[in-house]
C-alpha cells in the first residue's frame, strides 16, 4: 500500500486474466506478505483467477459516483424468495457503504438467512462507479439464467491453450497491435495486417485460438461456418457474406472468424502462373512484414496495456534493409506456395570425403550461377543436368542438398512415385507444373530422387495402365529440351539402378554428366566419422575407419548414432541415480558433481560395433563398378589427340581446299569436318 501510496478505503483497479478487470476497496492486512493480496471468491471469479495467480493493481482515484445502476439476480439463488429484493438485500448492502462496482461483475449479498448473487447489468457512468446514497438502483427484470453466466465464465483465453506459444505470439502481434495501437502502423506508413490464415490438421486448436484472441482483445467476434454460408440459390451465398461483414462493421473493432474456409474459397488454379516469384500482393505483404519486424524491435518499449505510445518511440520507428531481408526470408511467393521450395542447410563440411565429386559438382552447378560471364565469354551454354548413381547410403541426396545450399539456389525435391496418379494426363501435368515452378524459382536445383521409378526404359512396362510411366518420361524429356537457357535450372537425378534408366534421358543435353558415387575409401570414412563425431575426442577414428572397409556413409552414420544413443542412455541413467541419492540423502549431494558422461567414449563405440552391418554386398558393388567401366569404355575416345601441326602438313589430302591441314585445327575451331 505504501508503494502505491494507497490509504485504507481507497478504490483500486484489479486486472486479471482474459482482460478481466474489477474495482475494489483496499484494506490493510498485517498478516499478508507484501507481494500477496487477499480477495474473496466472488472477486476471484470476476477476474477469472485462482489462488496463486498473478494480478495487477493500480490506484483508481477518478471513479465517479454513480447516477444509476441496473442489477439483476441469478435465477437459482432467488428460488423460493418472495418479497422485495431491494429492501431485504440491496438496500442494507449499499447503505452508506460507498461500494465500487463494475459492469459485468457479480456480487454476493447475504440477508434474511439467504445469500443471493446479483449481476451488474448497467452502470451510469460506465464501466464502473461508486454507489452513493443518491444513486438510483434498479433491480426490475427477469433473473439471469445460471447457464448463460457459466458460458461467459468458460470463455477461452490464451492461458487455456497449451503449447503453440510461437504461433500465439505471432497472432497477438498481428491482431492485438492493429486493434489496440493503429497509430503505430500510421507512423510507419503501412497498412496493418487485415487477416490471418490458420491451417493445420483437425483438432490442433485453430478455432480455439480464434476464440481466445477475440475474448482477450475484447473485440466483437463473428463466426462464419463456411459450409453453412453456401447456398444453391444464385447470389444468396454472397448476400450472406455481405451481411456478416456489415454486422462486423457496425460492431467494430471486430474479428470475423471463417471456419472451414476451403468451402467458400477453394484454390484458384493458374493464378499468377506466368509471374516470377513475387506478385504485387506479395510485395505489399513483404513491406507489411518488414514494418512489423521494425515494430518488433521496439516492442520492449511499448506497453500493450497503455492507451498511448511515447512520441519518442513513434519518431524512432524506421524500416531498414535488414528488416526487408528478414521479411524476405519469412515470406513465400504466391506462385511457389503449392510446391515446397527450400534452400537446404547442408554444407560441404557435413559431407565427408568425395572431394573429386564435390569439385566436379561445383564446376557443374556453382559456376553457371556465380560466373555466368565466363560462359558468355566462351560462347557455351552450361550443362543442364547430372545423374548420381551408386550404392544406397553413399550421400547422393546429401550432395544434391549441399550444392543447392552452396550456390544459394532454391531446392525442389521430387520423389518419383509422387508424380504418378491414376488419372489420365494428370501425371504429365504434374511434371509440367514442377518444371514451371522451378523456372519461376530460378536459380533452382530440381532433384529427382529414385529416378529409376519414373524413368525406366520405355516399352517394357507390361501391365502399365495406359502407359502412364512412358508418358511421364516423354514429358520429362520434352521439358528438359525446352528448358530456357536464360533460366538457371539444374536437374540432378539420383538412382541405385542406372542400368534400367531410359537411355534418352542420359544423352548429352539432358542428364549428360554421369557421376559414380562409390563406397567411401579410408580417407573418406575418416572424414565422414569426423563430420559425425565432433563431440568425441577420445575415439581413434583412424582405427575405426580401417575396420569399416565396405561400409557406406549411411552405415557409418548409423554406428555413430547408436554410440550416441548409448551415451545418452548412460547419461540419463546417471542423472536418475543421482536424483534418487539426492532425495534419500540431501546433505551428501550438496557438492556439484562433474558430468559423468561428458562425451561419447570408446566403450560406446565398441558396443555399437557389435550391431554394425554392411548394407551393400560385394556382389552389388561389382555391378556398379562394371556399369561404370562399361560407361567409360562406351565413350571410346580415351586416347584421342589432335595431330600436331608438322604432321598435319605432311600430306595434302589432310588439309582443306583453302590451305594446309595443320591450320584446320589450330585456327578454325568451328570446322565440322573433323574426320574428313
Amino acid at each position: 500500500m505504501d508503494e502505491l501510496q494507497l490509504f485504507r478505503g481507497d478504490t483500486v483497479l484489479l486486472k486479471g486474466k482474459k482482460r478481466r478487470e474489477t474495482v475494489c476497496i483496499v484494506l490493510s492486512d498485517d498478516t499478508c506478505s507484501d507481494e500477496k493480496v487477499r480477495m474473496n471468491r466472488v472477486v476471484r471469479n470476476n477476474l477469472r483467477v485462482r489462488l496463486g495467480d498473478v494480478i495487477s493493481i493500480q490506484p483508481c482515484p477518478d471513479v465517479k459516483y454513480g447516477k444509476r445502476i441496473h442489477v439483476l439476480p441469478i435465477d437459482d439463488t432467488v428460488e423460493g424468495i418472495t418479497g422485495n429484493l431491494f429492501e431485504v438485500f440491496l438496500k442494507p448492502y449499499f447503505l452508506e457503504a460507498y461500494r465500487p462496482i463494475r459492469k459485468g461483475d457479480i456480487f454476493l449479498v447475504r440477508g434474511g438467512m439467504r445469500a443471493v448473487e446479483f449481476k451488474v447489468v448497467e452502470t451510469d457512468p460506465s464501466p464502473y462507479c461508486i454507489v452513493a446514497p443518491d444513486t438510483v438502483i434498479h433491480c426490475e427484470g427477469e433473473p439471469i439464467k445460471r447457464e448463460d453466466e457459466e458460458e461467459s465464465l468458460n470463455e477461452v483465453g490464451y492461458d487455456d491453450i497449451g503449447g503453440v506459444r510461437k504461433q500465439l505470439a505471432q497472432i497477438k502481434e498481428m491482431v492485438e497491435l492493429p486493434l489496440r495501437h493503429p497509430a503505430l502502423f500510421k507512423a510507419i506508413g503501412v497498412k496493418p495486417p487485415r487477416g490471418i490464415l490458420l491451417y493445420g490438421p483437425p483438432g490442433t486448436g485453430k478455432t480455439l485460438i480464434a476464440r481466445a484472441v477475440a475474448n482477450e482483445t475484447g473485440a466483437f467476434f463473428f463466426l462464419i461456418n463456411g459450409p453453412e454460408i453456401m447456398s444453391k440459390l444464385a447470389g444468396e451465398s454472397e448476400s450472406n457474406l455481405r451481411k456478416a461483414f456489415e454486422e462486423a462493421e457496425k460492431n467494430a473493432p471486430a474479428i470475423i472468424f471463417i471456419d472451414e474456409l476451403d468451402a467458400i474459397a477453394p484454390k484458384r488454379e493458374k493464378v499468377a502462373n506466368e509471374t516470377h516469384g513475387h506478385v504485387g500482393a506479395d510485395l505489399a505483404a513483404l513491406c507489411s512484414e518488414a514494418a512489423l519486424q521494425a515494430i518488433r524491435k521496439k516492442m520492449d518499449l511499448i506497453d500493450l496495456e497503455d492507451e498511448t505510445i511515447d512520441a519518442e518511440v513513434m519518431n524512432s520507428l524506421a524500416v531498414t534493409m535488414d528488416d526487408f531481408r528478414w521479411a524476405l526470408s519469412q515470406s513465400n511467393p504466391s506462385a511457389l506456395r503449392e510446391t515446397v521450395v527450400e534452400v537446404p542447410n547442408i554444407t560441404w563440411e557435413d559431407i565427408g570425403g568425395l572431394e573429386d565429386v564435390k569439385r566436379e559438382l561445383q564446376e557443374l552447378v556453382q559456376y553457371p550461377v556465380e560466373h555466368p560471364d565466363k560462359f558468355l565469354k566462351f560462347g557455351m551454354t552450361p550443362s543442364k543436368g547430372v545423374l548420381f548413381y551408386g550404392p544406397p547410403g553413399c550421400g547422393k541426396t546429401l550432395l544434391a542438398k549441399a550444392i543447392a545450399n552452396e550456390c544459394q539456389a532454391n531446392f525442389i525435391s521430387i520423389k518419383g512415385p509422387e508424380l504418378l496418379t491414376m488419372w489420365f494426363g494428370e501425371s504429365e501435368a504434374n511434371v509440367r507444373e514442377i518444371f514451371d515452378k522451378a523456372r519461376q524459382a530460378a536459380p533452382c536445383v530440381l532433384f529427382f530422387d529414385e529416378l529409376d521409378s519414373i524413368a525406366k526404359a520405355r516399352g517394357g512396362n507390361v501391365g502399365d495402365g495406359g502407359g502412364a510411366a512412358d508418358r511421364v518420361i516423354n514429358q520429362i524429356l520434352t521439358e528438359m529440351d525446352g528448358m530456357s537457357t536464360k533460366k538457371n535450372v539444374f536437374i540432378i537425378g539420383a538412382t541405385n539402378r542406372p542400368d534400367i534408366i531410359d537411355p534418352a534421358i542420359l544423352r548429352p543435353g539432358r542428364l549428360d554428366q554421369l557421376i559414380y558415387i562409390p563406397l567411401p575409401d579410408e580417407k573418406s570414412r575418416i572424414a565422414i566419422l569426423k563430420a559425425n563425431l565432433r563431440k568425441s575426442p577420445d575415439v581413434d577414428l583412424d582405427f575405426l575407419a580401417k575396420m569399416t572397409n565396405g561400409f557406406s556413409g549411411a552405415d557409418l552414420t548409423e554406428i555413430c548414432q547408436r554410440a550416441c544413443k548409448l551415451a545418452i542412455r548412460e547419461s540419463i541413467e546417471n542423472e536418475i541415480r543421482r536424483e534418487r541419492e539426492r532425495q534419500t540423502n540431501p546433505s551428501a549431494m550438496e557438492v556439484e558433481e562433474d558430468d559423468p558422461v561428458p562425451e561419447i567414449r570408446k566403450d560406446h563405440f565398441e558396443e555399437a560395433m557389435r550391431f554394425a552391418r554392411r548394407s551393400v554386398s560385394d556382389n552389388d558393388i561389382r555391378k556398379y563398378e562394371m556399369f561404370a567401366q562399361t560407361l567409360q569404355q562406351s565413350r571410346g575416345f580415351g586416347s584421342f589427340r589432335f595431330p600436331s601441326s608438322n604432321q598435319g602438313g605432311a600430306g595434302p589430302s589432310q588439309g582443306s581446299a583453302g590451305g594446309s591441314g595443320g591450320n584446320v585445327f589450330s585456327n578454325d575451331d568451328n570446322d565440322d569436318d573433323l574426320y574428313g
